[in-house]
């Protein structure tokens, strides 16, 4: 399978997942409304629906905007990672966050996502570093503002018909793919630590296979196309 191939299966995997979401979702949201699970699930089905979003800006011309709604689902699918823990502080911070008052409630805690992450064995998550690579990419950077008006110079000048479609859009593509396998972890996954979330597997028959696929096909891209990232001193480190 090719990385367009998988790509193209990605709707039928992020439906199967907010389906799943919803269920399980509603059952946690009727038995208490402010439950840790509750949030979970509720954060849960915001990042299944940016990335829904994100998939229909996979062309050229919004490659842009693409980027602005990334940052968006990695602030929810992070600070989902920090609701699952198990721990009262996280407890603290979900009440807190239920509470809706103007604060940063909504920002995750990426040291500790990253301290237990690395406790687990997932290798080097790097939240913090990513989260800041692609705030330097939607906040109006140099960088930014820099690609904007290169991506509005080509149409203008109608050399966008002759953009080598591929070429430019499959690191993101990539970084799509995986950017849904994450949420089947921190969505799906009960792993030591974090509160169970009890999701169906029968009811997810694509999503591991789909998963399985990004780790041999999409991360490995990734990997080879690191060095294409933002300068040294650009974001924060």
């Amino acid at each position: 399978m090719t990385l367009i191939e998988l790509f193209a299966t990605s709707p039928n995997i992020l439906n199967e997942l907010a389906a799943e979401f919803v269920r399980r979702g509603d059952v946690c949201f009727r038995a208490s409304k402010t439950a840790q699970e509750s949030a979970c699930f509720m954060l849960a089905l915001r990042c299944s629906s940016l990335l829904l979003g994100a998939g229909h800006l996979m062309k050229p011309s919004t490659r842009d905007s693409f980027d602005v709604l990334m940052r968006s689902f990695l602030e929810a699918r992070d600070l989902l990672i920090n609701f699952r823990i198990s721990h009262k502080g996280t407890l603290d911070k979900i009440d807190y966050w239920f509470a809706g008052k103007m604060n940063n409630s909504w920002k995750p805690d990426h040291k500790k996502c990253e301290e237990f992450l690395r406790k687990i064995g997932t290798g080097e998550p790097e939240l913090a570093r990513r989260w800041s690579m692609v705030t330097a990419l939607s906040h109006p950077t140099f960088y930014a503002a820099s690609n904007s008006a290169l991506l509005m110079a080509t149409k203008v000048s109608g050399r966008s018909e002759f953009e080598d479609t591929a070429q430019l859009m499959e690191p993101k593509i990539a970084d799509y793919l995986v950017s849904i396998s994450t949420l089947i972890v921190s969505g799906t996954y009960d792993l030591p630590g974090w509160v169970p979330l009890a999701c169906d597997p029968t009811r997810l028959p694509n999503v591991d296979p789909f998963h399985s696929s990004v780790l041999k096909i999409a991360i490995p891209y990734l990997d080879k196309t690191r060095s294409a990232s933002l300068p040294k001193g650009s974001f924060r480190e």
